[in-house]
Order: C-alpha cells, then sequence, then structure tokens
C-alpha cells in the first residue's frame, strides 16, 4: 500500500486502534482471526457512517443559521 507521506502519521494509528480491537476480539471463544477482523471492520465502518451522518447533520444547521442570517438582514433593512 502507497499512502502519502503527510498521511502516514493517521494510517499507523488507524492500524494501531484496528489491531487493539481485533485483540479485544480474542476473548471471545470460539471466533478465528477472519472473524474478529470482519467485526472490527464492521465496528470501524459503522463508526464512519455516524461522523458522516453527524457531519450532515452539522451542514444542515448551518444552511438554517444562513437562512435565520437572511431573515435578520431582511428584517434590518425594513
Amino acid at each position: 500500500m502507497t499512502i502519502d507521506a503527510s498521511k502516514e502519521e493517521l494510517y499507523r494509528v488507524a492500524a494501531k486502534r484496528l489491531n487493539e480491537k481485533i485483540s479485544e476480539y480474542t476473548r471471545i471463544p470460539k471466533i478465528d482471526a477472519q472473524d474478529r477482523v470482519a467485526m472490527a471492520a464492521l465496528l470501524f465502518s459503522i463508526l464512519a457512517l455516524n461522523a458522516e451522518h453527524t457531519s450532515s447533520l452539522g451542514d444542515q444547521d448551518i444552511v438554517e443559521l444562513e437562512k435565520l442570517e437572511q431573515r435578520i438582514q431582511n428584517y434590518i433593512k425594513e
């Protein structure tokens, strides 16, 4: 895998967190290595989707604030 040098630390932290989560799943009996990796990948995918959703909600808030600002500007002009 080739990565941009400016993002190297981000990749290292991500790999460390992934390995930590996989290690946590070793405590669950009868789960093989492939299942541990899949469970960790699913967890981080859910976290990423949640962050995207939260971010999009933030964008909507900004739109609403801009509308409110426009209403205030219109009121001041009257």
